[in-house]
């Protein structure tokens, strides 16, 4: 399975959620806020690199924009994912998250302690993708908004 960012992104809101985008069981098309989501990202000229796509590179960083700070840790582990790839490629950069709702910006860098982090979060990623059935469903705190849900609870 070649992980992507999204699911990295999961791995950090809902293992269930994780298990089943990896089956290509998607609901996104269905969710209001993925159509906010791609028209805040109209006018962004993404980047794709092997199986990433990245928002934009900006200065030369890592530029993800994010409707909200909803999910902070699985956005900054996204763009870490973005991060290592590149450095895996021999590009040594840093990254930005642009939270559109509040303007807000926050630094992301690979460092030794945050690369040890998404390793660990990519081995645990794929031992929840490896398995047979996904995790029962819970509700946590990301169920409200997510699109999901139905899928999940009805």
């Amino acid at each position: 399975m070649n992980l992507t960012a999204t699911h990295i992104n999961y791995f950090f809101t809902c293992k269930r959620k994780l298990w089943l985008f990896s089956r290509n069981i998607t609901c996104e098309h269905t969710s209001e806020n993925v159509k906010i989501g791609k028209f805040y990202h109209e006018d962004l000229e993404s980047i794709e690199i092997d199986n990433i796509k990245i928002d934009k590179l900006q200065n030369g960083k890592v530029f993800e924009l994010k409707k909200r700070n909803s999910a902070p840790e699985a956005a900054k582990f996204q763009v870490l994912f973005y991060l290592k790839k590149l450095r895996d490629k021999g590009i040594e950069t840093t990254g930005l998250i642009k939270y559109k709702e509040n303007n807000r910006l926050e630094p992301v860098q690979l460092d030794e302690k945050n690369e040890s982090e998404l390793q660990e979060a990519i081995r645990e990623s794929m031992s929840i993708i490896s398995q047979a059935l996904p995790l029962p469903a819970k509700k946590i705190k990301y169920c409200r908004h997510c699109s999901y849900y139905e899928l999940c609870f009805t």
